[in-house]
Parts: C-alpha cells; sequence; structure tokens
C-alpha cells in the first residue's frame, strides 16, 4: 500500500512538471524561439573556436649557437630546462620542490650561458633575465626565482619552438610582451 502512494505522488509531479514545461514552450513566441536557436548556434561556434589553437613558426636553429657540446642548439636547451620545471614545480609543486635539485639545474644553467652566442635582441635579454634569475636560485632557496624560470623557460618554449601560444605568460620580451 505505501508502494502504491509513492508511485501515485510521482506520476502526480510528474504530471505537473510536464504540463508546466508545455505551458513555459507555449507561451514563448516565435521571435523568442528563434533567438535560442541562433544563441546556441553561436555558442557552438565559440567551443569550437577554442578548440583551435594558434601555432607559431619555430624559429632558426642558429638564433641560439652553444659554445659547449651539452646542447645542440637553442631549441633543446628551451625544451630541457621547460619539462624539467614542469615535472618539478607545476601542479602546486613548488612549495615542496627539492632544493638542492633545484639549485643543480640552476648551476647548469648558468653554466651554458657560457660562450652562448644570440642572434637576436630581445631574445638576448631574455637569456640574461634567465640566467640573473638561475644565480639567484643558485644563490638561496627563492621559490619565486624559481617559478619565474619556469615561465620564461615556458614562453619560450612556446615562442622558440612553434608550440601553441593559448596559454603564455606574456613574461619574455621575445615575442611574449
Amino acid at each position: 500500500m505505501q508502494l502504491n502512494k509513492r508511485i501515485v505522488i510521482a506520476c502526480i509531479i510528474g504530471i505537473f512538471l510536464a504540463g508546466f514545461g508545455w505551458y513555459r514552450w507555449s507561451s514563448l513566441n516565435e521571435s523568442t524561439i528563434l533567438n535560442l536557436i541562433n544563441d546556441a548556434g553561436k555558442d557552438k561556434q565559440a567551443s569550437e573556436d577554442l578548440g583551435k589553437v594558434a601555432v607559431n613558426e619555430p624559429v632558426p636553429e642558429d638564433m641560439v649557437v652553444f659554445s659547449t657540446a651539452k646542447f645542440a642548439n637553442g631549441h633543446d636547451f628551451i625544451k630541457e630546462f621547460h619539462n624539467f620545471y614542469n615535472d618539478t614545480l607545476c601542479w602546486g609543486r613548488v612549495d615542496t620542490a627539492n632544493y638542492k635539485n633545484q639549485q643543480e639545474i640552476a648551476m647548469r644553467i648558468v653554466e651554458a650561458f657560457k660562450g652562448l652566442k644570440v642572434n637576436d635582441s630581445k631574445l638576448h635579454e631574455d637569456f640574461v633575465t634567465i640566467e640573473s634569475t638561475a644565480k639567484l636560485v643558485v644563490q638561496s632557496d627563492d621559490r619565486e626565482a624559481m617559478v619565474k624560470l619556469h615561465r620564461l623557460f615556458h614562453d619560450l618554449d612556446i615562442f622558440f619552438n612553434g608550440y601553441s601560444q593559448d596559454h603564455a605568460f606574456g613574461v619574455t620580451q621575445f615575442k611574449g610582451i
């Protein structure tokens, strides 16, 4: 008996909701319906546009030349350190990152700049910023400097290696600002 009562109540509520929905739909005029259809088309177009990502043209390999054999070119240099910072600092890991490991990588960055030749003035400015920021990490456990290094390598990876530019931080002189 209790089950039948619940079924009857559920049916009454369902009929009420269906009737209310029909009433609301029938009270809409034709122009309102056309506006709803057009808005749905705009939303679909906007979501399709979000899926499209602008891609940069990679720069020539001779734009950055290392005198050491550790890096074949600037592309490899930027990609390697961007990957390192992605692996060690992203997703909230900056506070728990191993300082000794960060310090060792910062020393490798500083070492790589010895004998470096950069054939673009804005990129040269970014490399000077990277070197000075890496020196800060070498000297102390500076988490802000670590984040800054990650953002610099992130943006340079996008603009230098020709990746998408949908989420750059805008911290580089080279095509970034």
